[in-house]
């Protein structure tokens, strides 16, 4: 098996072709001048390769210095759109709230899905937009190749369609709905993590609960964190590392939140999700020399982020199965992942695939226990 890098295909460029490109919706290159190459490559994302005078090949915009300009031109007008957007949020629903504050008893400084929204959707993507424009200001001639193989990466990531990650995140939505026709308020009773419950003989709610979700906008992020997550640890793994991770996190995370939390009734992916994101440090570290760095830097700023929200609404976030989850991901990837294997795709052993079966298995037992109880 080739390494991700080597799996990339580039088209061949012609002998007379100087500047061109090719778009993701046409596969037939377009002659064009050096000027007008890096002016679409910065206004449009449609651009999938372009060729210049000194590669043989096509390559992805990015891949060097010269053409990596106008990308990072692109990522920072995207970035400044966000921040524009996260403060005119702050100015606006921080001002609703406060307005409401002064005309109410405690009104938003009391009222957690105030603050959660507002952490949300306004302080943090500011904070985090505000770090990706000093990292981006930070890129040179120098350093530029870290950036031109995360761009890469990304491509190789995403450049075949992982149809089982899509069958993972339908699976929980569908759930999801089952649980609004059932009841949320009752399903999380039948089958979520009530600790008293479970403590009383029904185990079964470790498993059972880590498939439930709590509302629409819990289901909404957790879905899009596993379509994401999950999506860069098949691509990277397989899909037996996924099953296996998503499983053993999610039950760590779970036995964290009965032992640490035994009052709250917990429900969610998120100790799972968690897992799968330090699974992905780990043999990050691990395999450093064949995975950019960046992606360290990714799964470390998603664990802080997530720490941060978790600390700031401790009364909806079941902190304890966050950290469980984390903890089983990087335990799972310290003990299966080899460094003498450095191969990307990381090739699973038999022992590896038959305990990714055995997971598979289990979670399939665990939304047969779930429909059996909300029946």
């Amino acid at each position: 098996m080739k390494n991700w890098d080597e799996q990339i295909e580039f088209p061949k460029k012609e002998p007379e072709i100087e500047y061109a490109y090719i778009l993701k919706s046409n596969d037939k290159p377009i002659k064009c001048t050096r000027e007008e190459l890096l002016e679409i490559i910065e206004k449009s994302e449609d651009v999938k390769f372009v060729a210049t005078p000194y590669n043989d090949n096509f390559i992805l915009p990015g891949s060097d210095f010269e053409t990596l300009q106008p990308v990072l031109r692109r990522k920072k007008s995207s970035v400044k759109n966000s921040l524009h957007f996260g403060l005119l949020y702050i100015v606006l629903f921080g001002g609703l709230m406060l307005s409401f504050s002064l005309t109410s008893d405690g009104g938003f400084w009391s009222n957690r899905s105030g603050k959660f929204n507002l952490l949300v959707f306004g302080l943090i993507p500011v904070l985090n937009g505000l770090f990706e424009l000093f990292y981006l200001h930070r890129i040179n001639e120098l350093n530029y190749f870290r950036e031109s193989s995360e761009i890469k990466f990304d491509f190789w990531i995403n450049q075949k369609r992982v149809v089982s990650i899509f069958i993972v995140a339908g699976i929980l939505v569908l759930i999801t709905l089952v649980q609004f026709i059932s009841g949320i308020e009752n399903s999380v009773e039948s089958a979520g993590l009530v600790k008293s419950k479970t403590l009383a003989g029904e185990y079964w709610r470790l498993l059972t609960c880590t498939l439930l979700h709590g509302s629409l906008l819990h289901i909404f992020f957790n879905a899009t964190a596993i379509y994401v997550i999950g999506r860069m640890v098949i691509r990277i793994a397989g899909f037996s590392f996924f099953a296996i991770v998503f499983l053993f996190s999610g039950l760590l995370g779970s036995f964290f939140s009965l032992i640490l939390l035994p009052n709250v009734t917990s429900v969610g992916s998120s100790g799972g999700i968690m897992g799968l994101i330090g699974f992905i440090l780990v043999i990050s570290l691990k395999l450093r020399d064949n995975i950019p760095r960046n992606i360290i830097k990714s799964m470390l700023n998603a664990i802080i982020l997530t720490a941060i929200i978790g600390i700031s609404a401790t009364e909806i976030i079941d902190n304890a199965a966050h950290g469980g989850g984390l903890i089983g991901g990087m335990i799972a990837g310290t003990i299966m992942i080899r460094r003498k294997n450095n191969m990307i795709p990381y090739k699973p052993t038999f022992l590896i695939n038959g305990l990714g079966i055995l997971s598979v298995l289990i979670l399939l037992g665990g939304i047969v226990m779930i429909f059996k109880q909300l029946r």
